[in-house]
């Protein structure tokens, strides 16, 4: 053997030759077919595409609608027990009652209906997530459970009329509080969407400032929560909040989610539910 290779070398230089390229075809061949696969998923789960795009549009474009056509009219229910609008201030005989408003309240709540229905619940937990266990009380699907949501809204805002009316004094908040929690563990039942509700329910109130500071409305009775710790008090009407715009604001959010999961057609699984549809996908 050696002597022939020695009697011909150049044939086994060819041979060393096919088998170098043999192996970098083969290295090329392997790399290609890694970065196909690898584009191929990221092309699949990448978030950006059409359809997923176009279902978020959708889902803000209705959420904002809503807040814009149907927000004012929930807010009218106790707004003619809690402030008085000082800007652009609108009203209507309904029959029952006169409903109050401002043209300020329509795209404020488009705003804020598009970003505690959908925008700020996919920072703090993905819309579609299980709930803890046992909740939520009332298992609906999401036009049912949407529709309770905005009724169970209309009752707190319309209890925080009542309880301001009745003079009730410390005992509004608890009650409020009370019914906005019940009306989170029967129609959500998530830890991200109560931590965003107690959220909206602090920080909701406290953005209504700069707007009072710059003449837009005023609470007719401010009892300065949560500003009174800090020691803010009568005579500062920019400060003026009410203690039971918390709990509205908690309410609202809940009913913001859940108009957000009809639109987005993306619903809340309990545990148990969620356990078995997992183990029917893996058999």
């Amino acid at each position: 053997m050696r002597q022939r290779m020695q009697n011909n070398p150049g044939s086994a230089t060819t041979s060393s030759l096919c088998t170098m390229v043999a192996s970098k075809e083969s290295t090329l061949a392997t790399s290609c077919k890694g970065n196909r696969f690898k584009r191929g998923r990221q092309h699949k789960s990448g978030p950006d595409t059409l359809a997923e795009k176009h279902n978020q549009d959708a889902t803000i474009a209705g959420l904002a609608l809503v807040g814009a056509l149907v927000g004012p009219a929930v807010d009218a229910i106790h707004n003619q027990a809690l402030l008085s609008y000082d800007l652009w201030p609108l009203s209507m005989d309904v029959g029952f009652g006169v409903a109050k408003t401002s043209l300020l309240v329509p795209p404020l709540l488009a705003i804020a209906y598009s970003l505690l229905g959908y925008i700020l619940p996919q920072l703090f937990g993905p819309v579609g997530t299980e709930s803890l266990e046992h909740l939520p009380l009332l298992r609906a699907e999401p036009g049912r459970r949407a529709g309770l949501a905005v009724l169970s809204t209309c009752l707190i805002i319309k209890s925080s009329e009542l309880l301001i009316r009745s003079t009730s004094g410390p005992w509004a908040l608890p009650v409020l509080v009370t019914m906005a929690l019940l009306q989170w563990a029967a129609l959500d039942g998530r830890p991200a969407s109560l931590a965003l509700g107690v959220l909206a329910g602090i920080l909701g109130p406290v953005a209504e400032i700069p707007l009072m500071y710059l003449g837009a409305w005023h609470y007719t009775a401010p009892d300065y929560w949560p500003l009174a710790f800090l020691g803010f008090g009568p005579g500062t009407t920019w400060a003026g909040l009410s203690m039971t715009t918390g709990p509205c604001y908690f309410a609202v959010t809940t009913d913001a989610i859940a108009l957000g999961q009809l639109f987005s057609g993306k619903q809340v699984l309990p545990r148990s539910q969620k356990g078995s549809s997992a183990g029917c996908r893996s058999a």
